[in-house]
């Protein structure tokens, strides 16, 4: 199946996805989806796992204010070193996202990033949503938050543009 990087980044970022994704393939590289768990590569090996990709948007409904990205999570491991999550896209830190995201198998029903954080009682409602692909799997997932504190506090660094 192939990887449709225009489906979750504009055009200009998906080209240079596409480009990147091209030179590691040609380079000698194995990319593969819908495996939970990266293994790690033998000896002399580069190994890079693509994990999942999504289409995120942010409304903040008391303000109007509308935020759209996309993130796009990977595994890579060299020589027998430790794997490595990498995340890229158009949030502040792609990266933490991603790895919120490995620890609950991409499924955002089961985030709880800050569990014992109590975020103030003010009433400003964050509506948000997530469309992509985990490991070959699709994704819908949409949720009302009573604001932004209790976003962050479930679901971490993954609606944080």
């Amino acid at each position: 199946m192939p990887i449709m990087f225009t489906t979750l980044f504009p055009r200009s970022t998906a080209r240079r996805l596409g480009a990147a994704t091209a030179g590691v393939l040609l380079s000698g590289t194995a990319l593969t989806a819908g495996t939970a768990t990266a293994q790690a590569a033998g000896p002399g090996e580069f190994s890079l796992q693509l994990l999942g990709g999504f289409r995120l948007t942010r409304v903040d409904t008391t303000t109007g204010t509308t935020n759209n990205g996309g993130l796009l999570c990977t595994t890579s491991s060299l020589r027998g070193e430790p794997v490595s999550i990498r995340g890229m896209g158009g949030l502040k830190d792609p990266t933490a996202a991603c790895r919120e995201l490995v620890a609950v198998n991409g499924d955002f029903t089961r985030l709880a990033v800050h569990p014992t954080w109590l975020p103030p009682a003010l009433f400003a409602p964050v509506k948000v949503e997530a469309h992509g692909t985990w490991n070959g799997t699709q994704v819908d997932y949409s949720r009302e938050f009573t604001n932004s504190g209790w976003l962050v506090r479930q679901t971490g660094d993954v609606f944080v543009f």
